[in-house]
């Protein structure tokens, strides 16, 4: 699976990161310098493989939607567990809730819910 990672931008001239290519280039001029965040932990890299690298994150595509998502949110590991993501189809039985915020807690160390 393909992992996106964001596509920052500096400024050649104050070295301050924009988000959008416009506002980099319209900073202090003259060039741009494109960059690329980590998914996970929001670090800032040179090339894309590095980003994507970075915290050796994992996807998984949803087999009924097509979406691509990291190893860590909920719904990678609904689609483990359910066989969907939580936006395609939000509805799971009271045992697959508990069963995939226990594995997400498990595999990030983070404790979310599915329906907060």
């Amino acid at each position: 699976m393909k992992i996106q990672v964001k596509a920052l931008y500096r400024c050649c001239s104050c070295r301050e990161i924009h988000d959008c290519e416009d506002g980099a280039l319209e900073c202090c001029r003259p060039g741009i310098e494109e960059l690329f965040e980590c998914p996970v932990c929001k670090s800032v890299h040179d090339d894309e493989d590095a980003a994507i690298s970075c915290c050796g994150v994992d996807a998984v595509q949803c087999p009924s939607c097509l979406r691509d998502y990291p190893s860590i949110s909920l719904s990678f590991q609904a689609i483990k567990i359910a066989g969907h993501c939580t936006t395609c189809n939000p509805m799971f039985t009271i045992d697959q809730q508990q069963a995939i915020q226990d594995l997400h807690y498990h595999e990030t160390g983070r404790r979310e819910h599915l329906f907060d």
